[in-house]
């Protein structure tokens, strides 16, 4: 019997620490809302680094599910450290680690015209895994060239900072993610059969890539005056 009860308030413990799984009745309003939404997270004892995220405003989210259904109304910002989402229960003022098996796609509305950022969930292989494993990649351009950007952050060894370490990675009519650097001979390695090409338009319009702004510009430009589908 003793050990019987033990196991009942074990599965109490855990459950009041997990912020919503199924949608049912409930007399609690907010955890209601939170089940209705079906998004769950793990509560942090205390905020994270402010140097681990790739900015550290808070952005009101559209949170697409793996079922389609889109959660609105919750409020989140991205922790490259991690590669997690950070979820702000305005309503008990609670930071939580989103629980993110369910979630396909997340943007992040700045509440002005342009500035979202939109992120999707892809598998990468990184030259240190084994495997590919599921990142969260913010989209920079979206065509037959396709630009992303994984907004990682790492934590530098010798001076015991958190330092920006994003990756970028393009894919060409929906093949797999390529790794790029935003440099014109980086870029260029990657076009394969479009390389002479894509050169050549660059070329004519006098376009260098030093940096993620001319990244973008490139790939856009590339997008709207290169034959890419042939």
């Amino acid at each position: 019997m003793l050990k019987s009860t033990s196991i009942i308030i074990l599965i109490l413990s855990l459950s009041a620490r997990l912020i919503g799984q199924q949608s049912y009745e409930c007399e609690n309003k907010v955890l209601t809302k939170s089940l209705e939404e079906k998004l769950s997270g793990y509560v942090l004892s205390q905020p994270l680094d402010n140097k681990q995220y790739f900015s550290r405003d808070w952005f009101e989210a559209t949170i697409t599910l793996k079922e389609g259904r889109i959660v609105t109304g919750e409020w989140l910002r991205y922790n490259g450290f991690l590669d997690k989402f950070i979820w702000l229960k305005k309503s008990t003022n609670q930071q939580l680690i989103l629980n993110d098996e369910i979630v396909e796609q997340v943007q992040l509305n700045s509440g002005k015209v342009i500035g979202n950022s939109y992120f999707e969930k892809i598998k990468v292989k990184h030259w240190y895994d084994t495997d590919s494993v599921f990142t969260f990649l913010e989209v920079l351009s979206d065509g037959p060239i396709s630009l992303y950007v994984q907004r990682k952050v790492s934590d530098s060894q010798s001076s015991n900072e958190f330092i920006s370490d994003y990756l970028y990675f393009i894919t060409i009519n929906n093949t797999p993610l390529i790794a790029v650097k935003p440099r014109k001979s980086s870029l260029f390695a990657s076009l394969g059969k479009y390389k002479v090409e894509c050169k050549q338009a660059l070329k004519k319009a006098n376009l260098s890539v030093s940096n993620e702004s001319d990244l973008i510009r490139a790939v856009e430009y590339l997008n709207s005056n290169v034959d890419l589908k042939k």
